[in-house]
């Protein structure tokens, strides 16, 4: 890299570190700034004029004195734009937030497959958009989170069995009926980023996010950055062999491990059971024998936690599916923590001892695996974690894998 480049290089990093300090600091007077990052304070002077003159940073109030005239106090100015970030799951739910990350609005739409899922989500981000200019702010970007392979930058949905989307170029379709900048990102890669930005995830470098639901991936934070890897498939542990009898097998829509350890998965094998005779909470008896009520892994679940036989051996079956995955995905990537969140995360307590239980002197190292802090508002939050990044330099708050 040439001289000039070193320079520009670490101006914006000084840039990033100003505003990191003032957005979750602030307000300080430029002398301080310059104390707490170790800079000169030419330095800071200069690269506050630049901030000052993008609004991006305010002077708001004089701090007191201790002689001679008192400073000019510095924060930073979370109004000076906005940013959209939707996730695509049952629903699709979108936030307007600033650029602290305060959630401003919300809205949310039915997912529905094909175009129409496309027109869905047109609507969503145009009324977040016209809340925007309601309350006077200009939107810097789009973030949308996809549950797919998503190839980045260019904003291409692989293939998404549950929206029917494949080879999708959603970045283009969005951008050219919203003329702003938008992203598109995995969702799990969203969630990773939303919990090491505001949730569980907080100061870990080696983080694993795993979102448990119709489809299972992972969102990976290896060394403070977000993992993408080569054709932006890291992290599609759905399709994780977890036995040599799935070997050979093809799978068009659903992966492996999601196929049998998914919600679809779970209602399978729950029914299977019913017709075979077994009793449950699950079935009733009827004039012709034993009738199953229309099921949901909610309420699959729901009867194991009342010790229900038959629900309690699928989820027993599922977590065995999921330890052997997460066993194997601990001894690869030796995270610090792994997150559980997803459709699935409000029944962690059904999963996750049971799977420490197992891994427990079977692994060199067993990571610390917790559930979700913010839930589907990881999302929301990596989305403009995302968005904010993408859009300026200086805002980003977790960085990107090159």
């Amino acid at each position: 890299m040439s001289r000039t480049g070193n320079a520009t290089l670490l101006r914006k990093v000084n840039e990033s570190a100003v505003l990191k300090l003032l957005r979750e600091d602030g307000p300080f007077a430029r002398a301080e700034i310059a104390r707490h990052l170790q800079l000169s304070p030419p330095t800071i002077t200069r690269i506050v004029a630049d901030l000052i003159d993008s609004g991006l940073v305010l002077e708001r109030e004089t701090g007191s004195s201790t002689g001679g005239r008192p400073p000019t106090l510095l924060d930073f100015n979370a109004s000076a734009g906005s940013v959209i970030g939707v996730y695509i799951g049952q629903q699709m739910t979108g936030a307007l937030a600033n650029l602290g990350g305060q959630v401003l609005a919300r809205r949310s739409k039915d997912s529905v497959p094909g175009d129409a899922g496309v027109q869905h989500l047109l609507m969503l981000v145009t009324d977040l958009m016209e809340e925007a200019t309601k309350r006077g702010v200009k939107v810097r970007g789009v973030a949308v989170g996809a549950p797919s392979i998503v190839l980045f930058p260019q904003g291409i949905v692989v293939w998404s069995p549950t929206l029917g989307w494949q080879d999708l170029p959603l970045k283009d379709i969005l951008e050219e009926q919203l003329g702003v900048p938008v992203f598109i990102e995995n969702e799990v890669n969203l969630i990773a980023l939303g919990e090491s930005w505001r949730g569980a995830g907080r100061g870990l470098e080696n983080l694993v996010c795993i979102s448990l639901g119709e489809e299972i991936g992972a969102g990976l934070i290896l060394n403070g950055r977000l993992y993408r890897g080569a054709g932006s498939a890291a992290g599609e542990i759905g399709y994780m062999i977890t036995s040599d009898r799935f070997l050979g097998q093809a799978y068009a829509t659903f992966g492996c491990l999601e196929g049998i350890a998914g919600s679809l998965g779970i209602i399978k094998r729950a029914q299977e059971r019913i017709i075979s005779g077994e009793m449950s909470l699950l079935s009733k008896e009827g004039d012709n024998g034993v009738e199953s009520y229309p099921l949901t892994v909610g309420r699959v679940l729901e009867a194991a936690r009342e010790d229900d036989a038959l629900a309690s051996a699928v989820v027993s079956e599922t977590v065995d599916y999921l330890s052997v995955a997460i066993a194997n995905l601990a001894c690869l990537i030796a995270p610090e923590r792994i997150i559980i969140s997803g459709e699935l995360a409000e029944f962690a307590d059904l999963f996750i001892e049971p799977i420490q239980k197992r891994m427990q002197g079977l692994i060199p190292q067993t990571p610390d695996i917790v559930v979700s802090e913010l839930k589907l508002d990881a999302i929301i939050f990596g989305a403009v974690a995302a968005a904010l990044r993408e859009t300026s330099d200086a805002l980003f708050v977790q960085p990107s894998q090159v």
